[in-house]
C-alpha cells in the first residue's frame, strides 16, 4: 500500500512516532507527490531544532549537552543564541568573575554542534557585554571548531577599553585558525573617552578574525558627546599590517578612524561591493575625506554598487559642513545624491557625478565647493552644527545641577545658564542667510 493512499490521521501518527528525520528525507525523494505531501512533516521536525538558545549558566549548558549528544537533529542545528542569565556569575559579585565551569562546558557543546554556522550574543542592556562576548569567543576557540560563518555581537555595546591585546603568538594563531571561515561579523562598541591603545587592540582582534571576512559592521556610541579622539603617534588606530583581504561589505558608525585606516579596511578594492560610513571621527574632516574619495577613484572599485557616506561628525570645527553622499548602482557612471543641511530642518540636495567631480578637482576646497555649489561654508549649512554644539555645551554645564531632564527651572543659577545659552541660540536664529 502506498503512503500516498493512507488517511491523514494515520500519516500523522506514523511520522510523529515511527520515522526518524533521516527517514523523512528518503520519503521526500520518492517522487514530487511524496515531497509535496510529506515535506511539511520534515520541516516541522527540523526547523524547531535549527536554532538553539543557551544561557551562560553551567546547569543550562549541561542540559543542552545532554539534549544534543547523539541526537538525530545535530546536522540541522546551525544557529545558536547565547543569552543573558539572571545569575550567571559565581557568588562573588564584587569582582564579577565568570563561573569557571562555563567556558569548558560551552566549548564541549560547540564541539558537538559540528553543523553550527551562526552565533548571536544576545545582551540587550547593561554595561558588561564583554562578559558574554569573551566567554563565547573563548569557548569557540577552545572547541577547535572552524565552521562558524556569522557572529552577531550584543546590542548592549561592548566597552572599547575591555578589548585586550592578543598577547601571545599562540593566541593570535588560535584566532586566525578558529575563525578561518568567518564571513560576517557585526559588533557594537562604546567609548567614554577614546583611548588609541584600546582601539588598536580592538582592530587587532578584527584583523585576526577577519582573514576570510566578507561583511563587517562596527557601530560605536559615545558616552561623552564632546569626545574628539586623536590617533596614536603612528597616526593610525589600527595595528601594523592591518588587512581584511576578502572584505566585500563595510558599515561603520561613529568610529574613530583615519584616512589611512579606511584605506586599509578597503584594501580589497576589486571585491568591495558596499560601503556605508556615518559620522565617523576623522582628525581633519575635509582633508581626510577628500583623500579617501581620491583613493576610491584611483583604485576604481569596479564592484562597488552601493556607497553611502555621512561625513559630518560632532566636531568643534564650525567653519564648514560636509555633505552626505549616496550612490546606488555603478558609482563610476550613476549620479550621486549630495545632501547638505540648510538651516535647522531643511536640506540642499544636488545630483552630481562623483567620479567626474573627483577627476576634475585636485584640491580640497575646489572639490567641496563644486559638489556643494559653494554652500558648504555658508551660514545655512553650518547652522545646525553650531546649534548642536551650543546645546551640547548647555548639557555639560547643566550636569553640575543634576540630570538636565529633572532640574528646577526656577532655580536662579539654572535660569542664568538657560538664559545665557538661549541667547547664543537666538543670535544664530537671527542671522541673515548668505
Amino acid at each position: 500500500m502506498s503512503l500516498l493512499s493512507l488517511p491523514q490521521e494515520l500519516i500523522d501518527m506514523i511520522f510523529a512516532e515511527g520515522l526518524q528525520v533521516s527517514d523523512f528525507g528518503k520519503v521526500r525523494l520518492l517522487s514530487k507527490d511524496h515531497n509535496a505531501r510529506f515535506g511539511g512533516h520534515f520541516w516541522d521536525r527540523t526547523q524547531v531544532f535549527k536554532t538553539i538558545r543557551v544561557k551562560l549558566l553551567p546547569g543550562n549548558i549541561n542540559k543542552l549537552i545532554a539534549a544534543i549528544e547523539g541526537s538525530e537533529v545535530l546536522p540541522y542545528l546551525q544557529h545558536a543564541t547565547i543569552s543573558a542569565g539572571q545569575v550567571w556569575y559565581s557568588r562573588s559579585r564584587r569582582d564579577e568573575k565568570l563561573d569557571p565551569e562555563v567556558v569548558p562546558l560551552l566549548a564541549k557543546a560547540f564541539s558537538i554542534l559540528t553543523s553550527l554556522k551562526t552565533i548571536d550574543v544576545e545582551v540587550n542592556n547593561g554595561t558588561n557585554a564583554i562578559g558574554f562576548w569573551k566567554p563565547t569567543i573563548d569557548a569557540i576557540i577552545a572547541a577547535g571548531t572552524k565552521n562558524i560563518e556569522t557572529i552577531n555581537g550584543p546590542i548592549a555595546a561592548i566597552q572599547m577599553s575591555k578589548f585586550k591585546p592578543l598577547a601571545t603568538a599562540k593566541l593570535l594563531r588560535d584566532y586566525k585558525t578558529t575563525f578561518c571561515n568567518l564571513k560576517t561579523l557585526k559588533i557594537q562598541t562604546s567609548v567614554q573617552i577614546e583611548n588609541p591603545t584600546a582601539t588598536t587592540h580592538f582592530w587587532s582582534i578584527i584583523a585576526a578574525m577577519g582573514t576570510k571576512l566578507e561583511d563587517l559592521t562596527v557601530k560605536n556610541s559615545r558616552v561623552c558627546f564632546r569626545d574628539d579622539p586623536t590617533p596614536s603617534k603612528s597616526s593610525s588606530y589600527q595595528c601594523e599590517g592591518f588587512s581584511l583581504p576578502e572584505l566585500k561589505r563595510l558599515k561603520l558608525v561613529d568610529v574613530a578612524i583615519t584616512s589611512g585606516d579606511l584605506k586599509a579596511l578597503l584594501g580589497n578594492s576589486d571585491g568591495i561591493e558596499s560601503i556605508s560610513i556615518a559620522e565617523c571621527r576623522m582628525p581633519n574632516e575635509k582633508d581626510d575625506w577628500f583623500e579617501v574619495l581620491r583613493y576610491l577613484r584611483s583604485e576604481r572599485f569596479p564592484q562597488l554598487n552601493s556607497l553611502y557616506l555621512a561625513m559630518s561628525a560632532c566636531y568643534d570645527e564650525v567653519s564648514y559642513e560636509l555633505p552626505k553622499f549616496s550612490v546606488e548602482g555603478d558609482w563610476m557612471t550613476e549620479d550621486c545624491s549630495v545632501t547638505l543641511p540648510s538651516g535647522k530642518r531643511a536640506n540642499y540636495v544636488w545630483k552630481k557625478n562623483l567620479w567626474s567631480e573627483l577627476g576634475k578637482h585636485k584640491t580640497v576646497d575646489k572639490f567641496w565647493n563644486s559638489v556643494t555649489d559653494k554652500k558648504w561654508k555658508s551660514k545655512q549649512a553650518t547652522r545646525w552644527k553650531r546649534r548642536r554644539l551650543i546645546n551640547d555645551g548647555w548639557k555639560l554645564e547643566m550636569r553640575r545641577f543634576g540630570d538636565p531632564d529633572y532640574i528646577d527651572d526656577d532655580d536662579p543659577w539654572v535660569r542664568e545658564v538657560n538664559d545665557r545659552y538661549q541667547g547664543k541660540l537666538d543670535l544664530i536664529d537671527a542671522e541673515v542667510d548668505d
